[in-house]
């Protein structure tokens, strides 16, 4: 978070010892994974050595995709417009002719198409170049952003909230503005013009944890089980499963696996918290009975990251009315995905899938 000069970092750390740079890498390892961001050991160092945040490197990061994307040119799309013109083009908007043409036979009011860069996608990278421009710190940013502004100059300024946001829809030739766009979005949406009675702008980019460990533990499980075929497991994220009239549950994680002649079904839902006492809540258990009776399984899963001194462990769930001819029951499981300097550790997947695989 930042506001005016001042750069807040709020690192999410699992833990109540581990360090912060160990978490701060722990963190752009999961949104390298999770987003796709080009982060090599190469680019870390030069985070660390010059950006004074992770939210100057996303700046930096975004302003080079953007950079990437007027050298290829940036694509032209159809849009209808409407005016008051001297020629005829398109189709009279009768009403409007009508109504501003009465005394003016040499002019004509139309809707038509035209074809050029100005629309909607390239709203939201002007904003975010302007948001950019404002609040970072970073003048090498800063120059790269002059740098690339005059190919937003024709580009109208539209009020962008979250609901114009989420009308973007990407196809085929606007597919490689997908990261720039993820960005863009983030930044656009933590951008806060005025502070209560303050004048300096306010910016950050703040993620929500459990959704980010949620997706970087299904990337890994995904990875691990591509990578051992001989587990034979299909791995699911957020099934959509009918549970009452219209609604329905979404276990995170479903893991399926052929034992001989039947199917085995493992729910795992990742939470990013420390239990405690080692002490699952009861909201949280009530939600996996749930989901064990919705999808037949035996055994769901509790996965938290890994905490010094807390130790996996399991029970079943005291037989009922109508689940007496079937025990079934939920674990606690702790994701060790990460080594002391906050990168994945390589057999952390595979050691992860067998674990939840065996509860």
């Amino acid at each position: 978070v930042q506001v005016g000069d001042l750069v807040v970092q709020v690192l999410p750390k699992a833990d109540r010892t581990g360090d912060a740079d160990k978490w701060r890498q722990a963190l752009l390892t999961m949104l390298r994974t999770v987003h796709r961001l080009p982060l090599t050991s190469t680019n870390e160092t030069h985070l660390h050595q010059r950006h004074s945040s992770i939210l100057d490197f996303f700046y930096d990061l975004y302003v080079q995709d953007v950079h990437g994307l007027v050298r290829r040119g940036l694509v032209k799309k159809y849009r209808r417009r409407s005016g008051n013109l001297t020629a005829l083009k398109g189709r009279i908007d009768w009403p409007s002719h009508l109504r501003d043409n009465l005394l003016h036979k040499e002019r004509f009011h139309v809707q038509h198409q035209v074809y050029d860069r100005d629309h909607l996608l390239h709203a939201l990278l002007k904003q975010a170049l302007g948001i950019v421009r404002r609040t970072t710190v970073d003048p090498l940013t800063a120059g790269r952003v002059d740098d690339v502004s005059w190919a937003f100059e024709e580009v109208t300024d539209m009020a962008l909230d979250r609901r114009a946001l989420e009308r973007i829809r990407l196809d085929r030739k606007t597919k490689p503005y997908a990261r720039a766009v993820d960005l863009a979005r983030m930044i656009v949406l933590g951008h806060s013009p005025d502070v209560h009675a303050g004048d300096m702008p306010l910016v950050g980019l703040l993620f929500d944890m459990n959704d980010l460990f949620e997706r970087f533990v299904l990337r890994v499980l995904h990875r691990a089980a591509d990578a051992h075929p001989e587990l034979d497991v299909d791995v699911t994220g957020q099934a959509r499963v009918p549970f009452w009239a219209r609604k329905v549950i979404k276990p995170d994680i479903v893991l399926r696996v052929k034992r001989e002649e039947a199917f085995k079904t493992v729910i795992v839902d990742t939470k990013w918290k420390v239990p405690r006492d080692g002490q699952p809540a009861d909201a949280d258990l009530k939600q996996m009975f749930a989901y064990n009776v919705q999808l037949g399984s035996t055994r769901s899963v509790l996965l938290y990251p890994s905490s010094e001194g807390l130790k996996p462990t399991a029970s079943n769930y005291h037989a009922g009315h109508w689940t007496s001819h079937v025990e079934h029951g939920c674990g606690l499981a702790y994701a060790n995905l990460f080594d002391e300097g906050g990168k994945l550790r390589p057999e952390a997947g595979g050691q992860l899938l067998t674990e939840l695989l065996i509860q």
